[in-house]
């Protein structure tokens, strides 16, 4: 007896040592293989991260307690977490985000491909479509950076801006096969080399995501309502904010005013063959969807599950008999909508992160 406990002893150690190596062995793995259900993407914050003046996060922090921080290599904010599937990060604004977004995409402990990314983010509003405290489901991205520009001063006068499609000689006008695919042999497509112009989200994943927020009450206020008022030559301006489905123009300089609206409007109709029509301007739209167009090839994530959630701070052109330069800053120094925006953003996206949530065996092997 005395003998068979000796022999026992260190067997029941070493059953013990070899458990304690599995077991942390599949606690390590765990947490150097990270599988987001969403991702939220806010490109910039102001100051922390709860408790002051917000930017595109903070709601979601606050709101949805991500606590538990996580540093990346190469990120310039650390991404956030609630433990249970929902994941933020911040991409950084300009088409600068890209870097950001390859970044998280690349770094080995990160598995993005079932992961539904909601890009959140505030916009300028095209007064023809939408009006301030709106929220718009993008359906096309399209990049308004090449380009070829003329000082506005100096352009011919029968031309309406200064600004020309690369492979164009003329403003108002596109090359004909900018979007389609080079042909054998052929270096370009007559885009100056810069490719993709128009990135076409899921149809099917923003129509579902539309049919869930569609009827969501936005919030409304006194100041919106007076400023809005003074745009009476635009119908859908004049109304309370609601959802709709829209068209982004996106590019790296912010710009204001009626002869660039008209610019980006034109940008927009040509660039789609007239199937879209621009809702609302933003700076980030084209770097995250380049970075996920070769993220998508690189088989890092799934494009189909991309969806982008724009709302309006502001309009981009100002209201009848002001200055556009005096619109434009006293829209950074303070807008009405600026806090709505935001508001909308965060619960007409949440609606759509809760349910992926709710449902996320069923949604991880199939798109809704």
């Amino acid at each position: 007896m005395t003998q068979r406990l000796r022999l026992r002893v260190p067997l029941c150690r070493l059953s013990l040592a070899a458990f304690l190596l599995w077991t942390g062995s599949s606690r390590a793995y765990a947490q150097d293989h990270i599988e987001p259900h969403v991702l939220i993407i806010a490109t910039y914050e102001t100051g922390k991260d709860h408790g002051d003046t917000p930017g595109e996060l903070q709601f979601w922090v606050e709101r949805r307690k991500l606590d538990q921080a996580i540093a990346v290599p190469g990120l310039d904010h650390p991404l956030l977490t609630d433990g249970h599937g929902l994941y933020a990060m911040v991409s950084g604004t300009t088409s600068r985000s890209a870097v950001q977004m390859m970044t998280l995409a690349m770094d080995p402990r990160f598995d993005l491909t079932h992961t539904y990314l909601l890009l959140s983010g505030i916009g300028g509003a095209d007064p023809a479509q939408m009006t301030v405290g709106g929220a718009v489901w993008v359906r096309q991205v399209l990049d308004g950076d090449p380009a070829f520009e003329i000082d506005s001063r100096e352009i011919p006068a029968a031309w309406p801006y200064g600004t020309i499609a690369l492979g164009a000689t003329e403003a108002g006008k596109v090359p004909e096969n900018v979007d389609s695919a080079p042909a054998a042999g052929v270096s370009d497509n007559g885009s100056g080399g810069v490719g993709k112009i128009v990135y076409n989200l899921n149809p099917k994943l923003v129509d579902w995501a539309y049919g869930l927020t569609k009827a969501t009450a936005l919030g409304d206020t006194a100041e919106m309502a007076a400023s809005r008022a003074r745009f009476t030559a635009f119908p859908n301006a004049l109304k309370a904010p609601s959802v709709i489905i829209g068209d982004s123009l996106v590019t790296d300089h912010f710009w204001h005013g009626a002869i660039l609206n008209k610019w980006a409007e034109d940008w927009v109709r040509l660039y789609t063959r007239g199937a879209g029509s621009l809702a609302i301007a933003d700076c980030e739209d084209q770097g995250i969807l380049l970075a996920m167009t070769k993220l998508g090839q690189l088989r890092r994530v799934d494009m189909g599950r991309l969806l982008v959630l724009r709302t309006a701070s502001n309009f981009t052109v100002p209201p009848p008999g002001m200055a556009p330069e005096k619109s434009l800053f006293d829209d950074l120094a303070g807008s009405p909508g600026y806090l709505p925006s935001l508001e909308a953003n965060y619960k007409v996206g949440n609606v759509v992160v809760t349910d992926l949530l709710a449902h996320w065996p069923t949604y991880k092997e199939q798109i809704p």
